[in-house]
């Protein structure tokens, strides 16, 4: 699959645009509370260099154990994580953090394949984002992080196709089982967008959006709003959002 190619790039034609992504990214979560968990410490280093001030971060840690445990003590609004650590697993903490305080918002960077059965199940328990690490310096972090930190969700193409790849499940709704109208929700919501944009968009109600979202869950057997974007991906319900095609 590409995202696990080790296919070489020239970043230095990309610096200016890799310093817009972080001044957006910082821009972005300046009103966030930040719990930082990633097994590099070259990476968590780089991440409170350049993308999170002091004020924004509550703790950052190596360890899912120190991550869990700050959690709890600062109840914080966001959580970055990879998922390798260096002791414990990013997946098995997106999910116990979701269990626990299911209002903190997740975003699980993927350094490595994994089963299919864990990355579902993180995506079941309602992780906010998923990206392949591949996709950082592409445009792709600032717009998935700015989607999680308002409210949407966002899932990496290179995610999806590792799903696609990797299982057989039964197929689901197709378009024909879905209204015009819930459709174009579908395509908003797995852009990333929340209840407000898809409301502002589609210039309908913010409560007519919450009875579609309702609906669509409901036909797609979804638990969450993750798991609504991923199978409409993998059945072909909506077009991939452009975002995830300008890597």
């Amino acid at each position: 699959m590409e995202g696990w190619t080790n296919g070489g790039m020239d970043f230095s034609t990309r610096i200016e645009a890799i310093r817009r992504n972080r001044d957006e990214i910082s821009a972005v979560m300046e009103q966030e509370r930040v719990v930082v968990c990633f097994g590099q410490r070259a990476m968590l280093c780089f991440y409170l260099a350049g993308h999170l001030g002091p004020r924004q971060v509550v703790g950052a840690f190596t360890t899912a154990g120190e991550a869990l445990a700050c959690t709890a003590e600062h109840q914080p609004s966001f959580l970055l994580t990879n998922d390798h650590l260096e002791d414990g697993s990013g997946l098995e903490l997106v999910l116990t953090v979701k269990q626990r305080w299911p209002k903190v918002r997740t975003l699980l960077l993927i350094t490595r394949e994994h089963r299919v059965a864990q990355l579902r199940a993180v995506i079941n328990a309602g992780c906010d984002g998923l990206l392949l690490e591949s996709s950082l310096g592409m445009g792709v972090a600032s717009s998935a992080v700015k989607a999680v930190c308002h409210g949407g969700v966002v899932v990496d193409r290179g995610v999806v196709e590792l799903l696609q790849a990797g299982s057989h499940h039964d197929r689901g709704p197709t378009a024909e089982t879905l209204s015009q109208r819930e459709l174009e929700v579908l395509a908003l919501l797995t852009r990333g967008d929340n209840n407000a944009e898809i409301a502002s968009q589609l210039v309908i109600a913010i409560d007519t959006v919450k009875c579609h979202v309702k609906s669509l869950l409901l036909k797609l057997g979804a638990k969450g709003r993750t798991q609504a974007a991923v199978l409409a991906l993998e059945e072909g319900l909506v077009d991939w959002p452009r975002w995830s095609e300008d890597r």
